[in-house]
């Protein structure tokens, strides 16, 4: 299981599978946030493009829910291989939340 460590939260990759047929990586999380608020899609969506390496862009976080009180959010993360792509997958709602700056 990969790790992804950054300031205020640890990542967990708990499943990492890739989709050939829409060309993205789709990864199932497990974010640790002890004592702290639950993170934001940008914050994730950046630790995860720095860990792997790859343009924060093509990331999208689909989804986070935090379980109450524990200070674990889980969620699913789709990584594509090219802008093209992702604009025609994704709906307009998901890139628009996965904006930052």
């Amino acid at each position: 299981m990969q790790e992804i460590v950054s300031e205020n939260f640890t990542i967990h990759v708990v499943e990492d599978r890739y989709n050939p047929l829409i060309e993205r990586r789709e990864l199932s999380i497990v974010i640790h946030h002890v004592g702290k608020s639950t993170p934001k899609r940008c914050e994730v969506k950046e630790a995860i493009a720095k860990s792997l390496g790859i343009d924060p862009n093509l990331v999208i976080v689909r989804k986070l829910v935090t379980e109450y009180g524990i200070g674990r959010t889980r969620g699913k993360v789709h990584i594509y291989n090219n802008q093209k792509r992702l604009e025609e997958i994704e709906p307009q709602k998901a890139i628009k939340q996965n904006q930052c700056g």
